[in-house]
C-alpha cells in the first residue's frame, strides 16, 4: 500500500524557522557613508571630513579656506555658497567644497637719503606677489646717485625688485661739490706763483704759506700773481697778518688785466674791508671802506675769505659772513693774485694758504 506525501510537517517547519529568524532581530535597514572632498587640493578643509551615519541623520558641514584661498561653493550632494551646509543622510553622499585662490599683494615703500638728494620712480605702491618692479633713481642738482640698500642692493641707478614680501628700498645719494678749477696748499714752490724780492716788497714760500711783504714807502702795492685766466669763479683762501703794521690791506686781486686794471677785495688786520676797482691806476670804491666785527684782528689770526666773481656780481664773504655784494661789468675775466698794502709803520707781511678755486 502506497503512502501519501507528507506536506504539512514541511510547511510547519518552514514557518517555524522564519518565525525564529524574525524573533532573532534580522536588520531591515542600512547605514549610509558621507564622503567629503576639497578642490583644489590644499585650498582648504571640510569639517567633519566624513563618516557613516544612520538613515535620516542631518550632518552640518563647514568649509575652512587655507591661506591664499577663499571658499567658493559646494557641489555633489550639497549646493550653495555659504561656508556651512547640511546633508540629510538618506543615501550614500559625496560632497565637494570648492575654493578659489586669491591674489597675494605686497607693499613697496621707497625712501631717499639724504632728504632732497633725489627721487625714486615709482615711489612705491601695492603689487601682486611675484611682480617685478623696476625702480629708477634720479639725483637732484648737486648730488649723484650712490647705492641702494634696505630691500635692494647695487650701485646702478636702475634696479628690479621681486615682490615676494613687503619691501622697503632706500636710494642713497652723495653730495658733489662744484668743479675745482685750481687749488694750492703752498707746501712747495710749484712755479705757479710769482716769487721775488725788490724795493717795493717780496713774495716767497715759507712754512706752507705764500708770504707777501709790502714796504710802506713802496710806490705800489705788492702782489703775487697766479698767471692763469679765470672768468666766473668762487675763490676760498685763508690769510693772516704775520708781521709789521696792522694798518694794512691784504686780500685778493681778480680779473687782472695789467698792473693798472683789476678788481681788489681787501680786509685789514685792524678790522676793515672794501671792494675796489682800478682802471688805469684810478681807484673807485665799489664797496666803501667799512669796519666789521666779523674780520678777525691782530697778528697770526686767520681770516677765511670767500670771493665770488660771477658775471657782473662781486661778493666778499669773511669767516662765513657776507660783508659786501656789488655789481660791476668793467672786467669779465683775467688773472688772480694775492696783495699786501702797508699804510703806516715800515712794512706789513701777510700770508695765504688753503686756496681752492671752483666754478660758481
Amino acid at each position: 500500500m502506497k503512502h501519501k506525501p507528507i506536506f504539512i510537517p514541511l510547511v510547519i517547519g518552514l514557518v517555524l524557522v522564519l518565525s525564529l529568524l524574525g524573533a532573532a532581530g534580522c536588520p531591515t535597514t542600512d547605514r549610509y557613508n558621507l564622503t567629503t572632498n576639497v578642490s583644489p587640493t590644499g585650498g582648504g578643509s571640510v569639517s567633519p571630513s566624513g563618516g557613516t551615519y544612520d538613515p535620516g541623520v542631518t550632518v552640518t558641514l563647514t568649509a575652512t579656506a587655507n591661506s591664499g584661498y577663499v571658499f567658493d561653493y559646494w557641489s555633489g550632494s550639497a549646493s550653495g555658497t555659504s561656508l556651512t551646509t547640511t546633508v540629510v543622510m538618506d543615501a550614500h553622499k559625496s560632497v565637494t567644497a570648492h575654493f578659489t585662490p586669491v591674489a597675494q599683494t605686497y607693499t613697496l615703500t621707497t625712501n631717499v637719503s639724504p632728504t632732497g638728494g633725489g627721487s625714486v620712480s615709482p615711489s612705491g605702491g601695492e603689487y601682486d606677489a611675484g611682480a617685478q618692479v623696476s625702480l629708477s633713481a634720479t639725483a637732484n642738482s648737486g648730488y649723484v646717485f650712490d647705492y641702494w640698500n634696505g630691500s635692494a642692493s647695487g650701485t646702478g641707478a636702475n634696479i628690479s625688485v621681486t615682490m615676494d614680501a613687503d619691501k622697503n628700498v632706500v636710494a642713497n645719494f652723495a653730495a658733489v661739490g662744484p668743479t675745482v678749477l685750481f687749488s694750492d696748499n703752498f707746501s712747495q714752490d710749484t712755479g705757479d706763483w710769482d716769487v721775488y724780492a725788490d724795493a717795493d716788497g717780496q713774495a716767497f714760500y715759507e712754512g706752507g704759506w705764500l708770504h707777501v711783504i709790502n714796504y710802506t714807502i713802496a710806490s705800489i702795492d705788492s702782489a703775487s700773481m697766479l698767471n692763469r685766466y679765470f672768468s666766473d669763479f668762487v675763490l676760498e683762501v685763508d690769510t693772516k697778518l704775520v708781521d709789521g703794521t696792522d694798518d694794512n690791506w691784504h686780500g685778493v686781486i681778480c680779473r687782472y688785466q695789467d698792473i693798472g686794471n683789476y678788481y681788489a677785495f681787501g680786509i685789514s688786520a685792524d678790522g676793515f674791508y672794501q671792494i675796489a676797482r682800478f682802471v688805469d691806476f684810478n681807484q673807485v670804491l665799489l664797496e666803501p671802506i667799512s669796519p666789521s666785527s666779523y674780520v678777525n684782528q691782530g697778528w697770526d689770526v686767520v681770516n677765511s675769505l670767500r670771493i665770488e666773481c660771477n658775471g657782473n656780481r662781486l661778493i666778499l664773504t669773511v669767516n662765513g659772513y657776507t660783508l659786501a655784494s656789488v655789481t660791476d661789468s668793467t672786467f669779465s675775466g683775467g688773472e688772480i693774485g694775492f696783495l699786501a698794502t702797508s699804510l703806516s709803520g715800515t712794512f706789513t707781511e701777510v700770508a695765504f694758504d688753503n686756496l681752492v678755486i671752483t666754478e660758481p
